[in-house]
């Protein structure tokens, strides 16, 4: 009797020590770049459709300290997702991500571990970047890979595009490497050339993915993908225009166990799930299952609500991972 105790117990710890937990999130942080921070106050994208009162109260010193405390704020709420590895969109350069990961820390949630995208786009200014308390390897800072489109319906004109905001790093979790990619795709602004263009980004992506899945790689791929779960362009990234294994869609219902909130941007009154976390099928063998009455091979996804409007316009997205 002592002895299958014993057994038991060993077995116990040994379950316990072998299983790891991973929280991955993606979050928008909605123009959390100094030079477009007036954007989180309601004002212009541009300045000189400001008030004269606004211009004049948004000195350089003003919008300074206005950025420092929106970041402050972005950080609060980056420390409530409180994920292992956060992709976050709408973000700076470097030096104002270092700020960021600082506030971070005195708030006692270390990323020891950032890379920022190299972003081409240079209207916005925005960047991609990684949060990690994995070390990141492998780091790929933007995607060269070009497309043509179509811009009609009539196929008459086209253009070409590329991916401004993407990358790639490599996190290793139980000496075996997961490969993670974060894109910030066109916006839903601008109507059916935009959705055309977006569509063609989608088509770059899977691009870059499918070397990985050819190789039976564990694959992850997050971010704001302004789409929605069904749409064309979430079809093509996760593989169903091609021959190669799709990728798993961590927003379906069953996936969930609330269901408080399953949206993350409010488009013209309409809540939409439109910041994703796609899984390669590789996951299905190595997570386990933690709810048996459930089919949903140890994935589990939760939608945490940005609470003030000054953080973000976007929700956050956060998928966790039960291991064998």
């Amino acid at each position: 009797m002592k002895f299958t105790l014993t057994i038991c117990l060993f077995l116990c710890t040994v379950g316990g020590l072998l299983a790891q937990d991973l929280r991955l999130a993606t979050f928008n942080c909605e123009f959390l770049i100094e030079r477009k921070v007036q954007l989180k106050y309601g004002l212009p994208y541009d300045m000189k459709y400001a008030s004269a009162s606004d211009k004049k109260k948004w000195t350089k010193e003003y919008r300074r300290q206005q950025f420092e405390n929106s970041t402050d704020k972005v950080a609060e709420q980056i420390k409530k997702i409180n994920a292992d590895i956060i992709g976050l969109t709408e973000v700076g350069n470097p030096k104002e991500i270092a700020l960021l990961v600082e506030l971070l820390r005195k708030k006692g949630l270390e990323y020891p571990f950032w890379k920022v995208g190299k972003s081409h786009d240079t209207a916005t200014g925005q960047h991609v970047a990684f949060l990690s308390k994995y070390e990141l390897t492998d780091v790929v800072y933007d995607f060269k890979d070009r497309g043509i489109y179509f811009t009609e319906t009539d196929f008459d004109e086209t253009d070409d595009t590329g991916i401004s905001k993407g990358m790639k790093v490599t996190v290793t979790i139980k000496e075996t490497p997961i490969h993670l990619f974060l894109f910030h795709l066109k916006s839903e602004r601008g109507g059916e050339e935009s959705d055309k263009k977006r569509l063609m980004q989608a088509e770059i992506a899977r691009r870059q993915i499918i070397p990985y899945l050819q190789q039976n790689k564990h694959v992850i791929v997050m971010g704001d993908l302004n789409s929605e779960k069904r749409h064309p362009v979430l079809r093509t990234l996760r593989g169903f225009d091609d021959i190669y294994s799709e990728l798993i869609q961590t927003g379906d219902s069953y996936y969930f166990e609330k269901f408080d909130t399953r949206w993350t941007y409010n488009y013209k009154g309409q809540e939409e799930q439109i910041d994703h976390i796609l899984l390669s099928l590789s996951f299905k063998k190595w997570c386990k299952n933690n709810n048996p009455k459930q089919n949903t091979w140890g994935i589990k996804t939760l939608i945490e609500p940005t609470a003030k409007p000054v953080v973000s316009d976007h929700n956050a997205l956060i998928v966790e991972l039960n291991f064998h």
